[in-house]
Parts: structure tokens; sequence; C-alpha cells
């Protein structure tokens, strides 16, 4: 037979913070309603406005590349805002080549895009968004975001 429980112990001492990853973290927008010209290729769109750019991210002097300098597993969020419907699509290019993922290729003609992904990155990987699939002129909404980039360090 098991005897009465005894009193609890006094609370040890508080260990130490863990690592906090999310401190690798970057935002940039395109609120100047910028006009966009669409190769089939592929054309990247840059994201002069509102950067919070932390520590181990960059962004390029044209603001369309953004390089994480530590590896790990990141969350990418974006969007694209345009003044019109267009039948193009939207990518993330991850180190130079399409992430399949994060394509949104529309069947019929869309004023807006929005994806978000989950990638493992290697360090001093580049991240660009961009417009592509027809030779058109892309016109992104001004007053907010016409286009954005949300990128996150999770482990």
């Amino acid at each position: 037979v098991t005897g009465p429980t005894g009193s609890t112990g006094p609370t040890g001492l508080t260990g130490a913070t863990g690592a906090t990853l999310t401190v690798n973290s970057a935002f940039a927008s395109n609120t100047t309603g910028s006009t966009i010209s669409v190769i089939l290729g592929g054309t990247s769109i840059s994201l002069p406005s509102n950067q919070n750019i932390g520590p181990g991210i960059s962004i390029d002097e044209t603001n369309t590349t953004f390089t994480v300098s530590n590896a790990g597993t990141y969350f990418i969020t974006y969007q694209i805002n345009l003044t019109a419907t267009l039948t193009v699509s939207s990518r993330l290019l991850i180190n130079g080549l399409p992430n399949t993922a994060s394509i949104v290729a529309p069947v019929l003609s869309v004023s807006s895009f929005n994806n978000s992904i989950i990638v493992d990155l290697t360090p001093n990987s580049t991240i660009t968004l961009q417009l592509l699939g027809s030779l058109s002129i892309a016109n992104l909404t001004t007053g907010g975001a016409g286009a954005s980039i949300s990128i996150i360090r999770l482990r």
C-alpha cells in the first residue's frame, strides 16, 4: 500500500531563456503603385516601402532580392495586388530557381495573388518575388500593399 504524498518542495531557479529563431525575419512592401513590365520568363517586383529587415536577412540595392545568411526552415508569404485583372502568374525564386509550391497560375485573369510556403534554406540563399507568363503591363495598387513579402525563420 502506498503511503500519503508528502508536501511539495520549494520551486527551483528559472532556467536560461532559449534561442529565439524568429529574430531572423524580414518584411517589405511596395506601396508606390509601380508599373511592372511582365515578360514570359519573369519580372522581379521591387519592394522598397515599409522595410523591416532583421538581422540575418538583407535586401539588394534594387529591393528585389533577399538573402538569408542563416540556414534553417523559413515561412515565406507574399501577396500581389494589381489595379486590373491580368492573365499572369506569380512565384518565388529560391536561389534563382522557381519554387513550385509558391507558384500561383490562375486559368482566368485575376488582380490578386497570394501564397505561403515553408522551405528549408541553406546559408546565403536568395529569395525573389516575380510576376510572369505573358507580355503585359501590371500596375500595383497604391494606398496599401501593392505587393509585400514576409520571411520568418522557424528553426
